[in-house]
């Protein structure tokens, strides 16, 4: 890179953990990731023309670092870059427009081989890889100014009421949420000990089964496992089991056998005997991913993901392995619409493994992922909500259960006594 066009880099950037930043590493990553060569073209259009200057300035840069040779290609649309960037003979072109919707700042477009073969017949071929470019972050304040939008107003300070759901006599190793019966009240469902337990909304217990897959022959000492609920089918495993199991709703859960692996959504984990956390390597939509570190702890809403390891390092993350963390976060946390906006909160809460008490924490999801692209820790990230518990939330999970179109959150703990309970965290009235 030159010493101009560096400088013009500089200038241009925004503070590192800005949203412009955190969207153009999103989408070099997905080029760099799709096999596209270098030199590569970038072409990026959108309105007011600063944001979209500094956007691709910053994808140039991340380019840049993974050796991609980026060149600016300046055209009049999307067309005539294809073109442009072919007489330059550049190998690869990723075309990009880049908008504010509030409350998100989204980049759409594409990333192409450019040559093509003129021979092979009629119609000219192109080669090579192509690929959509689809991402999008909640818009910081250096965002909206660079698109010229008025700074948000004010609100008020977020409202929330934190009751107990139901007292367990053992600990509860994993939860869901979700509506069974379509009635627009979810049920809370938890996996205690070796037995599915089924909650109404208010409280009330609905069913109980037993697990029935033989016992593992590593069996582990803390509970742990998984639950996923999908077109009323349930997945369950145990730390405590060799397979896991599938279950059908028929007014009460009836087993209908071996499920071939854990699945959570669009996400396949491999099991670790003898561990209670999942394998760094899984599947996410297809895609072979490795996590930084072994998973303890995930939830999704839309393309995003929370995985939280043993360790307390935590990200957030859209389709692929992160590329930095965030430390000091247990797994007793999850991804959850407050407020109802359509942006998730974090909820997040301690790492600590001992103690009488833990904090639970609602934070931004811009917050939280500024302080990760800083590799930083969840104490230094400023709070929309926080309240002391007794006891350590060890599992969490989030959905609608009085079906007004607002998640809540609920939280399974763990106490000195070697008991636990289900928190219910909700927007109050």
């Amino acid at each position: 890179m030159t010493g101009l066009v560096a400088l013009l880099l500089a200038a241009s950037a925004p503070s590192p953990g800005s949203a412009l930043e955190r969207l153009a590493l999103d989408v070099s990553r997905s080029v760099g990731e799709a096999g596209f060569e270098g030199p590569i073209g970038v072409y990026v259009e959108g309105s007011p023309a600063p944001a979209s200057r500094a956007f691709a300035s910053l994808v140039m840069a991340s380019l840049s670092s993974q050796k991609l040779a980026p060149v600016p290609v300046t055209a009049r649309d999307a067309t005539e870059a294809e073109r442009i960037a072919r007489e330059q003979g550049l190998r690869s072109l990723v075309r990009l427009t880049v908008s504010l919707e509030p409350p998100k700042l989204v980049v759409r477009g594409d990333a192409l081989g450019t040559w093509v073969n003129f021979w092979s017949g009629s119609t000219p071929t192109r080669t090579g890889p192509a690929a959509a470019v689809v991402s999008s972050v909640d818009a910081d304040l250096e965002a909206l100014t660079l698109a010229g939008a008025p700074a948000p107003a004010s609100t008020r300070p977020l409202e929330l009421n934190l009751g107990v759901l139901a007292r367990l006599t053992a600990l509860p190793a994993a939860l869901v949420i979700a509506d069974l019966d379509g009635d627009r009240r979810a049920e809370v469902i938890a996996l205690v000990s070796d037995a599915v337990i089924t909650w109404g909304s208010d409280g009330k217990l609905r069913h109980r089964v037993e697990l029935t897959a033989p016992i593992s022959s590593r069996p582990t000492r803390e509970p742990f496992g998984l639950l996923s609920v999908s077109n009323g089918k349930l997945i369950a495993w145990s730390s405590r089991r060799e397979r896991a199991e599938s279950f059908s709703w028929q007014q009460g859960w009836r087993s209908t056998g071996v499920a071939e692996a854990p699945t959570l959504g669009p996400v396949t984990f491999t099991l670790r005997p003898g561990f209670t956390s999942f394998a760094k390597e899984l599947t996410w939509a297809g895609k072979a991913v490795s996590w930084p570190e072994p998973v303890q702890q995930w939830s999704s809403f839309n393309s995003l993901a929370l995985g939280v390891s043993p360790t307390g390092m935590a990200a957030i993350a859209r389709g692929q392995a992160p590329a930095t963390q965030l430390n000091g976060v247990g797994s007793g946390s999850t991804l959850a619409d407050l407020d109802g906006d359509g942006s998730p909160e974090v909820i997040a809460t301690s790492a600590r493994s001992t103690g009488e008490v833990d904090e639970v924490r609602v934070v931004a999801l811009g917050a939280f992922e500024s302080a990760q692209a800083r590799s930083g820790n969840l104490n230094e990230v400023a709070v929309a909500w926080m309240k002391k518990i007794e006891g350590r939330a060890i599992v969490a999970a989030s959905g609608d259960l009085d079906g007004d179109g607002v998640d809540e959150v609920v939280l399974g703990t763990w106490s000195n006594e070697g008991t636990g309970e289900l928190l219910v965290l909700r927007r109050a009235p």
